[in-house]
């Protein structure tokens, strides 16, 4: 159990509906409902009573609580005072979600400054959710997140209803991420999320709520997290290493500058995908960027819409 399981059962509680509180979680239903079930395996008792209108909590639940919210009310007289401590260096603080395009900037910032007298860069790699996390609770001044298209208006309203500004800088086709050498490229054969069906997925583990993983295209519907085959990896580095020497693929967007010299991995778009993923850039509302986050929201915002422009061609 852990301070965001603890704001996971406070959510649910406050909805009285598992489904409701993962909408507003960004993560999907079964998961959440497995997180709801290690705590109570871990407390020793049942903390909602199901019932076909939602949860209810239960006596023990309701001191359960009273106990959470009095834990995250002191977490969030901590994250408070941690903000009004000002370093005494220049700063880079960046959670992102797992794209090599927001790596490729942040790396930029650091080269660029490198020569500075003193400097503090931090950089921090997750789930959307991870990211929004990590910028609520100050651990990240500046956040990269990714999302659906078509949800982006519900993730702006219930980010700023948390006190988050979202800033919009692109949208993007989805992409297959493949080796060069697959099979299906070898034989000349269309490279489709049919075709790629008896192979393997590579995918980020606990990452269930991305909703890349669960695509539409014109001629078929697919929850890749259904998929037969599928090997779970943490970091970037193994996904694209497994990939580049195996039959396995992913979903992305397109490459990122040196993708295919150092991997020989290619980016597909797929064919007839209804789907877009928008990137949007997440801080405080009252936070205050330091020089080298200005230049890295510069850097990100510029290669993203690069990448856009380049995608409606």
């Amino acid at each position: 159990m852990n301070i965001k399981h603890l704001e996971f059962f406070v959510a649910v509680a406050q909805y009285g509906s598992i489904n409701k509180a993962a909408q507003s979680l960004y993560i999907s239903q079964p998961h959440l409902s497995h997180i709801i079930k290690e705590i109570e395996t871990d407390v020793g008792f049942d903390l909602f009573q199901r019932t076909k209108q939602g949860v209810v909590l239960t006596p023990e639940g309701e001191q359960f609580l009273e106990h959470s919210n009095a834990i995250l009310r002191e977490m969030e007289n901590l994250k408070r005072f941690s903000r009004k401590v000002k370093p005494d260096k220049d700063r880079l603080s960046l959670s992102m979600t797992k794209f090599s395009h927001t790596m490729e900037s942040f790396n930029e910032v650091c080269c660029h400054n490198e020569n500075l007298e003193s400097f503090s860069y931090r950089l921090n790699e997750g789930s959307t959710v991870d990211v929004i996390d990590d910028v609520l609770t100050g651990t990240a001044d500046v956040g990269v997140i990714h999302f659906a298209s078509h949800e982006s208006a519900h993730m702006r309203s219930s980010l700023e209803q948390k006190g988050i500004t979202v800033t919009p800088i692109a949208s993007l086709s989805l992409h297959i991420v493949i080796s060069k050498n697959h099979e299906l490229i070898q034989r000349g054969q269309p490279v489709t999320l049919a075709a790629l069906q008896d192979y393997g997925f590579v995918r980020y583990y606990g990452q269930y709520e991305d909703f890349i993983y669960n695509i539409a295209t014109e001629n078929v519907h697919l929850d890749l997290n259904n998929s037969p085959k599928i090997t779970y990896v943490y970091g970037r580095a193994a996904l694209l290493h497994l990939i580049a020497s195996s039959n396995f693929y992913t979903i992305g967007i397109q490459g990122f500058t040196t993708q295919d010299s150092m991997y020989q991995v290619l980016s597909m778009p797929i064919p007839n995908c209804k789907e877009r993923v928008e990137f949007g850039i997440i801080t405080l509302k009252d936070c205050q960027l330091s020089d080298s986050e200005k230049e890295f929201v510069d850097n990100v915002t510029r290669r993203y819409r690069r990448l856009q422009l380049e995608d409606e061609e």
